[in-house]
């Protein structure tokens, strides 16, 4: 099956203007947002600098490969981005970064200029390290979020520059953002947008979902989430979502570079797997049961928990799994009963992606 950078190889020589932007266009796009423009040795420039001339300046950046500043999967894309007729001649503008360890905020917004007039406003996620995941979390039990309110003031902020049409998008947390920002940016700029595209991003609460903001533009808002869902399903989602097939397991299924595709449109399933549904129905209605102090204890008791095998990312965690389930579940003993059951019917799915090995470890535990 053919992946991100076959259909860039594919459908690269048509310009947006020959072939309308699509459901993968717009998955490259929001995963452009993760390309580390705050690093550059030379920050872009003032105006629309075409992704090419971006390419140029970036892979010849040796503070960037040095730094480790983006996974080699970006590098890739990027290059094939810059060689294709389809994206390299499209302007990138506008550009922000913030970080508040503080308020424990991190956001980044990039524009870019299709050549059909409109405007593509992308955010970026979160990474695959653990923090990463924590912050994805945090977002199901604090609305808004720092990162929301800027979202919402960068899409305000660009549709005041341009004119045109708009569409937004994003991955992960920046999907989430993206959803938000069309909600609350205000009803003259809705007016504007075409169309939102989240990429398991994280839902919202129903008081969310229940605004003038969000209805009115519900129906623009495309959804997809991979089969193995964690993030994309947290929280309620009022709009329909599209499952995906990736070629990952577990949580790695998060990342969009192994979503299957054919054509111009993603591979389909009719539903996500049972660890995930579990997700969506016994976690979801036991979270719905709690005050958000007591959510913020189970978020945080995970993290905890996930930290104590010293793995900084998934990834990471997933290769040693091994040696990662016998730090958790030395750190599970000390919880109260109710927090405990929880964290475990978490990590049971985790190991369910790793292994019958791990898997009858935590079973074990739980019977001690």
């Amino acid at each position: 099956m053919a992946d991100i950078f076959d259909y860039l190889a594919w459908r690269g020589d048509l310009l947006l203007t020959q072939e309308k932007l699509n459901e993968v266009d717009g998955s490259i796009l929001t995963r452009f947002a993760y390309i580390p423009f705050e690093y550059f040795t030379d920050p872009l420039p003032d105006g629309f600098l075409s992704i090419r001339d971006v390419a140029a300046s970036a892979l010849k950046d040796e503070q960037l490969k040095e730094a480790r500043r983006w996974k080699l999967s970006d590098d890739r894309l990027l290059s094939a981005m810059a060689e294709s007729a389809r994206f390299g001649s499209l302007g990138v503008a506008f550009p922000v970064s913030r970080l508040d360890e503080q308020a424990q905020a991190q956001f980044f917004a990039v524009t870019v200029k299709l050549d059909t007039g409109l405007y593509f406003i992308a955010f970026r996620g979160t990474d695959n390290t653990l923090v990463g995941w924590k912050e994805d979390l945090n977002m199901s039990y604090l609305c808004p979020i720092p990162a929301q309110e800027m979202a919402v003031e960068y899409v305000q902020r660009v549709a005041n520059l341009v004119e045109g049409r708009i569409i937004l998008g994003g991955h992960s947390k920046g999907g989430n953002l993206a959803v938000y920002a069309g909600a609350f940016c205000g009803e003259g700029i809705q007016e504007r947008i075409d169309a939102v595209y989240n990429y398991d991003g994280p839902g919202f609460f129903d008081n969310v979902l229940q605004t003038d903001g969000y209805q009115r533009i519900c129906a623009r808002i495309h959804t997809y989430i991979p089969q193995f869902s964690v993030v994309g399903m947290l929280l309620n989602h009022q709009e329909e979502y599209t499952v995906v097939h990736s070629t990952e397991s577990g949580l790695m299924q998060h990342d969009t570079y192994s979503w299957e595709m054919i054509g111009t449109k993603f591979v389909c399933l009719d539903t996500v797997t049972g660890g995930s549904r579990f997700l969506d129905s016994t976690i979801k209605d036991w979270i719905a049961e709690m005050t958000p102090e007591q959510f913020e204890k189970f978020v945080d008791a995970i993290y905890d928990v996930l930290s104590q095998t010293n793995a900084h990312t998934l990834r990471q965690m997933r290769e040693n799994w091994f040696d990662s389930a016998r730090s958790i579940v030395r750190s599970i003993g000390g919880m109260d009963e109710k927090t405990r059951a929880a964290v475990m019917e978490v990590m049971r799915l985790l190991a369910r992606s790793a292994g019958k090995e791990v898997k009858g470890m935590l079973q074990g535990t739980q019977q001690t």
